[in-house]
């Protein structure tokens, strides 16, 4: 393999990739299904999308070096996935705080390149309830693509709810890093003031959340060290592939255009390559920020459908 993915990294995601067409993956820890589960029927699973706000912001810091200085407004996107009678979320959008004073949380340096336009309905934990009826602390598990600002930015949602949230561990590693340096980047260090009353868990590599391969993580490094992206096998319809930033738009995967954010732009490229072979297998890639594929598509209460 190239410099973009070692050759261990490039088998995990086509292990993911693979259980779309019916091979075998890693069984998550603490959720391994036994002999008696693999005999019971297949849950049913449902996706459940949610936009929480807008980021006004400039296309090249989406597609590198490309139409620089349009403006572009994106949709801030997360999941909440129903398998069976349990709910996992994917993402939970920005932090509240981010409604009520955005350049005094994010500051000024990064509100000039992402302006977030929020209200506070559109907060995690009240679009939850709202449009599903449940709260954080009904959830099974959380599944965070990435550290970044729109992404984790809710996470305190979670906070004395026992509820396990998954990071990648070398995304986990550069969150510490970045909280341990008090600057205010794509990580907010507020965001994760609450982190030692989180049920934090470190998974490296593929995980498959309910060990029946519904529901799986699987790495997708390139836009941060220890981005994540999740495989949706839904009942009825084409599975699910939700990017999150590893393909912020369609045009990304289309054009092979890597992010204008990267931590490293041979593996973003890697990641949108095999995003296009999943595409081709009739998967449905979802990118976390394209507002022309997002003017379409239902969000919650409605389940989600191409």
């Amino acid at each position: 393999m190239s410099d973009g993915l070692s050759r261990r990294g490039f088998l995990k995601i086509a292990a993911a990739t693979a259980v779309t067409l019916g091979a075998e993956s890693a069984v998550g820890p603490g959720l391994r299904r036994t002999a008696q589960a693999a005999s019971q029927p297949a849950a049913d699973v449902k996706a459940y999308a949610f936009v929480c706000g807008i980021l006004k912001t400039q296309t090249q810091y989406l597609l590198k070096d490309t139409r620089v200085g349009s403006p572009f407004d994106i949709p801030v996107t997360f999941f909440v996935v129903r398998h069976g009678n349990d709910w996992v979320a994917f993402d939970t959008g920005n932090n509240a705080m981010v409604a009520k004073d955005p350049v005094g949380y994010w500051s000024k340096p990064v509100t000039d390149a992402y302006y977030p336009v929020m209200k506070d309905y559109e907060e995690f934990h009240i679009q939850l309830k709202k449009h599903l009826g449940i709260e954080p602390k009904d959830l099974k598990a959380a599944i965070i693509s990435h550290g970044h600002l729109d992404h984790a930015g809710a996470i305190d949602n979670f906070k004395g709810t026992g509820v396990p949230i998954y990071f990648q561990k070398s995304e986990l590693e550069t969150i510490k890093k970045a909280v341990e340096s008090g600057k205010k980047t794509a990580y907010i260090p507020e965001d994760f003031k609450v982190m030692k009353d989180l049920n934090i868990k470190a998974i490296d590599g593929v995980f498959d959340v309910f060990g029946d391969k519904t529901v799986v993580a699987f790495p997708t490094p390139g836009h941060t060290e220890g981005h994540q992206s999740l495989l949706v096998k839904r009942s009825g319809g084409k599975p699910l592939i939700l990017a999150a930033d590893a393909m912020y738009t369609v045009e990304n995967m289309r054009d092979a255009i890597p992010p204008g954010l990267a931590w490293d732009i041979p593996r973003s490229l890697t990641a949108l390559y095999v995003f296009k072979v999943m595409d081709y297998i009739d998967a449905e890639v979802v990118p976390s920020h394209d507002p022309d594929y997002w003017k379409t598509k239902p969000l919650a209460p409605q389940v989600y459908s191409m």
